[in-house]
């Protein structure tokens, strides 16, 4: 996959760009590949995902090192990790930590000097432990209203000069929101950070309501304004849009806690009728009667990555690949196998 995915974007980019640095030191390079990228949670038993969906992947972000009451990120079982690279290597995928926690921490450990480097010295210390290949900030969220928009710069560029700083190259990248609704959060994101990573993952998705009932968490049309904010409106290079797809569906009208739910226990409880829509009727432990959840079956997730290809972004990304259905139902499977479908037909 990771060939063919390079060849892909050979074919797609005729005219390539230069990177704006706006005169930082360490900027990032070009990007010239177009990537799948999955999220593997640490609170979950990874290995139960199954080689075929994980083989399919060109980089696995582990998740999370979480930052801690004291600023200090830290894996939940390192030992896990050190078995899921180790396996993630022998199938020819890389792995990434991706790091995430409460604001209030972050905003504090990030705003000082001394806290935000035995910060990053952690996060090496792990990269480099476990031969990584990246950082993968998951920061939710910076924001313009509190001081966090300088403080994330700062540690991005803190970040930048580890990665990029020796003779081995690494990647930055960055988790943030669709840009659906344009505010402090989003406006965070400066240019200079536009600069400093690889790729953002573009969130598509969550855009749910616990009170409101029959709102999809992530449409089609979300991606197309998710698109339109951050390349067209916010000028981002479309090669560093990584476009984000859910393996998971929402409820509306009930808490996210209690009435999320995997795509592969979708399917489940609904059989092959489920992959051809993007609402189907589950029930839980807790929710006991059958209620709607939303989600990406094949049309939606086949449209979607038709968008990618169209728009010669920098990827997709899943969140996250434990809660695919696997053989012929995997919606990664599906991706897939779209984007190999077009590598064939640029061949010829």
């Amino acid at each position: 996959m990771d060939k063919l995915l390079f060849l892909l974007f050979c074919l797609f980019s005729c005219i390539t760009g230069q990177a704006q640095d706006n005169g930082l030191k360490y900027p990032a390079p070009e990007n010239t590949r177009f990537r799948i990228i999955g999220y593997v949670p640490g609170y979950r038993d990874v290995s139960q995902i199954p080689d075929e969906t994980l083989s399919r992947m060109d980089i696995a972000c582990y998740a999370f090192a979480t930052i801690d009451s004291t600023g200090f990120p830290v894996v939940r079982d390192e030992k896990q990790m050190k078995k899921f690279v180790k396996r993630a290597r022998k199938l020819g995928v890389e792995v990434m930590i991706s790091f995430n926690g409460k604001h209030a921490v972050f905003s504090k450990m990030a705003s000082d000097p001394v806290l935000r480097k035995r910060f990053t010295d952690e996060i090496w210390r792990i990269v480099k432990k476990y031969r990584l290949s990246g950082v993968d900030n998951d920061w939710e969220f910076p924001r313009t209203t509190d001081g966090t928009m300088e403080s994330n710069l700062q540690l991005m560029k803190d970040l930048a000069e580890l990665c990029r700083g020796g003779k081995k190259q690494y990647y930055l990248t960055m988790a943030v929101t669709s840009g659906m609704y344009p505010g402090a959060r989003d406006a965070a994101i400066t240019d200079e950070v536009f600069a400093l990573v690889d790729w953002f993952n573009v969130m598509v998705y969550g855009n749910f309501s616990e009170t409101k009932p029959g709102q999809h968490h992530s449409t089609y049309r979300m991606l197309e304004m998710s698109y339109d904010y951050w390349v067209k409106k916010r000028g981002l290079d479309p090669r560093k849009y990584v476009m984000g797809l859910p393996l998971y569906g929402l409820a509306s009208g009930l808490p996210k806690k209690t009435s999320s739910t995997s795509f592969s226990k979708i399917m489940e409880q609904n059989g092959a009728k489920a992959l051809g829509t993007d609402v189907a009727y589950v029930t839980n432990s807790i929710h006991t009667t059958p209620y709607p959840v939303y989600y990406n079956g094949i049309p939606t997730i086949s449209r979607k990555t038709a968008f990618a290809l169209d728009k010669r972004v920098g990827g997709v990304m899943f969140w996250e690949i434990s809660q695919d259905a696997q053989g012929e139902n995997s919606l990664v499977k599906t991706v897939c196998d779209i984007i190999e479908a077009a590598i064939e037909y640029k061949k010829h």
